[in-house]
């Protein structure tokens, strides 16, 4: 699992950062992005590229997304 922690960015970088670390995933290769909110503009451009995501809620202030090309990977049992 790669990890992008991009919750000390401003807006628009750690979408920049995410779909650039995205498109470099491999095979079944997952990206864990640490953030402060949950990027929902995020989602559609991950969706459209063939990708796959999960967003979990950890606390008020931190949201763990799962993000993949691989439609085999459970992502329900991906976990820090």
């Amino acid at each position: 699992m790669k990890l992008l922690d991009v919750r000390e960015f401003d807006h628009p970088l750690p979408l920049e950062m995410t779909v650039d670390a995205f498109k470099k995933l491999s095979g079944s290769e997952v990206l864990l992005m640490i953030h402060r909110r949950e990027p929902t503009p995020l989602f559609e451009i991950i969706t459209k590229n063939g990708g796959f995501y999960r967003s979990v809620h950890v606390d008020e202030n931190l949201w763990h997304i799962f993000i993949t090309h691989d439609s085999n990977v459970n992502l329900e049992q991906c976990h820090v």
